[in-house]
């Protein structure tokens, strides 16, 4: 007995379903990293605003690799006329010690990523289930 069925309707099938998880993923994940880029923002230093106003957000899709990217690129000039990441500095170094604005502080980006870790993955799933449905 021989048995032979087209199987071409699953593969379209299951090909819009991988782009649409796709899809969904990249919004979730825009999703996230604009409540990152909040959350952050409001812990960020803010002595003069320069450092909030360079904080930027990036979602990528390459070659299937799909990653979110919250960043800050603040840089300063030192006193010896040599620029530097006034961001990285203030972030990673603890230049920031007496803070004039309440609610702001030293890792103003990991602080809130590891804190809302679990939130922002909810983003995501979230975002794929309702693909899926």
């Amino acid at each position: 007995m021989d048995f032979s069925a087209d199987a071409s309707s699953l593969y379209r099938f299951l090909a819009q379903q991988e782009s649409a998880v796709i899809a969904a993923a990249i919004s979730g994940l825009h999703d996230a990293t604009d409540r990152l880029l909040a959350d952050s923002r409001n812990e960020a230093p803010l002595k003069t605003g320069t450092l909030r106003m360079t904080a930027g957000k990036k979602v990528v899709n390459e070659n299937g690799q799909i990653y979110g990217e919250v960043f800050y690129s603040a840089t300063e000039t030192g006193q010896t006329g040599v620029r530097f990441n006034y961001a990285l500095r203030v972030h990673e170094m603890g230049e920031y010690r007496n803070p004039t604005t309440p609610g702001t502080r030293p890792k103003f980006l990991s602080r809130p990523l590891q804190t809302n870790e679990r939130l922002y993955q909810r983003f995501i799933n979230d975002a794929i289930r309702r693909a899926l449905r």
